[in-house]
Order: structure tokens, then sequence, then C-alpha cells
């Protein structure tokens, strides 16, 4: 039993009235970018998430979208939800990490309470530590789908900059058929 915001029930509503369906083309095009897996503990095996930078119908663009398809209505307030009805366009975001990272980030185990590392490498040599399941990077000092799993290990004693998930990321859900 989940508890629905009253701030979410004409989403929801929307969501009961019809099947939230993608068109082959999105399909496709979601296919070729990749979704991230759940990560070790199970957290997000509920959906099948893929990002990417969306326009809608009403002409808005986002770079930090993640196509969520889904079997359960979007109730969860944490995410800032439409339905993937409104989508005009799916394409790759500049934003978004490569599927091996993404991977990688989703592989990490908790080493300690809520941290999780991933160490990566930007293109320019800088290494950082990614916590958790991550989708996106958000820099203007490098191209981030060229950031890389790094064979370095965590340093403890000189640690880099550690990065959680960037805000501002909005979910685009789909029935999950």
């Amino acid at each position: 039993m989940n508890y629905v915001s009253p701030d979410r029930l004409e989403l929801v509503s929307r969501w009961n009235d019809k099947p939230i369906l993608l068109n082959p083309g999105q399909v496709s095009i979601l296919g070729a970018i990749g979704s991230t897996p759940p990560d070790v503990y199970g957290n997000g095996s509920q959906y099948v998430e893929t990002p990417c930078a969306v326009t809608t119908v009403h002409g808005e663009s986002f770079d930090l979208a993640i196509v969520s398809l889904q079997k359960h209505a979007p109730y969860e307030e944490w995410r800032h939800c439409y339905l993937a009805s409104d989508i005009k366009e799916i394409r790759p975001s500049p934003f978004a990490l490569n599927l091996e990272v993404r991977t990688a980030t989703s592989r990490a185990d908790e080493i300690r309470m809520g941290f999780a590392p991933t160490v990566v490498e930007a293109p320019d040599g800088e290494v950082l530590v990614l916590n958790w399941r991550q989708n996106f990077i958000v820099s203007p000092k490098f191209d981030v789908s060229q950031v890389a799993v790094s064979s370095r290990r965590f340093d403890w004693k000189s640690p880099p900059p550690v990065l959680g998930p960037p805000q501002g990321v909005v979910y685009f859900v789909a029935d999950q058929s």
C-alpha cells in the first residue's frame, strides 16, 4: 500500500485512463541509449529507466530526463513526473553518462552507510567519485559521455570530489509492456 499525495491525484488518474505507451521509434532510441540497471540491492528494479533528453508536445525541452517504464502509477512524490504521452522527441542527453559507467555505478557496493562509490575519470584526467546509481553529470568542463570507469581505487586519505545525482531530473513514465 502506498500513500498518494493529493498533488499526484490528477497525474495518477491520467495514468489510469488508458495505457501510456511509447511508439516504436521512441523504443528504438531508448534501446540505443541503454537502460540503467537496478543497483546490487534491487533498488530501482521496479523501473526500466533510460537517461535521455526530451522535448514535449508542448515545446518544453529537458536535457536531464529519464524515461521510466513501470507497472505502477507515478505516485512517488520525490520524482518530478510527466506522462510519456507528453513526449514529442527523445534524443541522447549531453549530460548522460555512458552505459558502461552507469552499469558500474549500479554494481557498486555500499562500503559505508550511504556510500557506494564508483571511481571514474573525466576526459581531462580528473578523478571523480560517483555515489550510488548515477545517470548524469552536469559539467561544462568536459564531454560527459567520455567519462570512463577508472582502474584506481578509492583513496580514503586524499579522496577525490564525490558527486551525487544532479538536481532537476524529470521523469517521463510509460507502461512497462
